[in-house]
């Protein structure tokens, strides 16, 4: 039994390294970070400032482990879009999703175990 959980541990330990190397990926190498964060006015000296304030001249793999780091504290960076803390953004979408949510889980309790159970007590005669 011990083993069983090492092993789902280590696979889980796996998918989200997979999953953490995709997104990395997307936001690495889809376009250009800086371009999104300011506008066209902006001089190239001031671009390669936020460019290395950002940590983005760094190699791939210093990048990668800093980013999985950052994403296992709950620290998500600032939004491209907006220049703020994704946290926060998070953090103020989280009443909506709630409520989301919730009005799923009251649908399906009301809709789809009732239907279950039709199905399962007068199941489709074979014809």
């Amino acid at each position: 039994m011990l083993a069983f959980i090492l092993r789902r541990i280590l696979q889980s330990i796996a998918v989200l390294v997979a999953v953490g190397l995709v997104a990395f990926s997307l936001f690495r190498y889809v376009g250009d970070p800086i371009n999104a964060m300011v506008g066209q006015d902006t001089t190239m000296e001031e671009r390669e400032q936020l460019r290395e304030k950002l940590g983005l001249n760094d190699p791939a793999p210093i990048q990668f482990l800093r980013f999985i780091g950052n994403a296992a504290r709950g620290n998500f960076g600032l939004s491209y879009r907006t220049s703020e803390p994704v946290g926060r953004l998070i953090l103020e979408r989280v009443p909506a999703t709630l409520e989301l949510s919730l009005c799923a889980a009251v649908f399906v309790l009301f809709v789809g175990v009732p239907m279950g159970v039709y199905t399962g007590l007068y199941p489709r005669p074979k014809t």
